[in-house]
């Protein structure tokens, strides 16, 4: 539900916005989303003694920018009472911005580390096929194997060796009977 919500609100804010304006705000719009993680943030925003000039002052205060679209968007969500929201917000305008810059980020799983070379290679095929500006996060895991997720795509290929072994020994023992 608050997806949907937040879609319409982000919607309204892009159309607000000039193109040379997203990255403020995107960034911005992260650092709020990332104080979403600290209780007491949390905290002061459900406050009922505080009225939502402040709640959104305080929010706003929060970013280092001084666009005034920003600030008043932030009174709608806090008069409206749906300053909750703005992690969905955040996600959404992400999503939206990268959309609009065919730029798209992605995360490649592994149980060894990926050197800068191979990544920069897989990040190359990756925009060629996909026709699209791609950039991936490496995060080493316990995943047998390799997986490389772009979310905002939804697309996901992985390549387990558990699985091949697997397969590989399928195939053999089917060879030999």
């Amino acid at each position: 539900m608050n997806e949907v919500i937040a879609k319409k609100y982000v919607k309204a804010l892009l159309e607000s916005l000039e193109l040379n304006e997203l990255n403020e705000i995107n960034e911005a719009l992260g650092k709020i989303d990332s104080a979403f993680g600290i209780e007491k943030f949390i905290d002061i925003l459900i406050l009922p003694s505080l009225n939502a000039k402040a709640k959104a002052d305080f929010v706003f205060s929060l970013t280092d920018s001084t666009n005034e679209k920003l600030k008043n968007f932030l009174y709608t969500l806090a008069t409206a009472k749906r300053l909750e929201i703005l992690p969905h917000i955040y996600r959404e305008f992400s999503y939206q911005k990268s959309l609009k810059d065919n730029a798209f980020k992605g995360v490649i799983y592994s149980s060894f580390e990926l050197s800068q070379a191979n990544k920069k290679e897989l990040e190359d095929k990756f925009s060629k096929k996909l026709n699209a500006n791609i950039n991936f996060d490496s995060k080493k895991t316990n995943y047998d194997g390799i997986k490389i997720e772009l979310s905002d795509l939804g697309f996901e290929a992985s390549f387990s060796m558990s699985l091949f072994k697997a397969k590989l020994s399928e195939y053999i023992l089917k060879a030999i009977q």
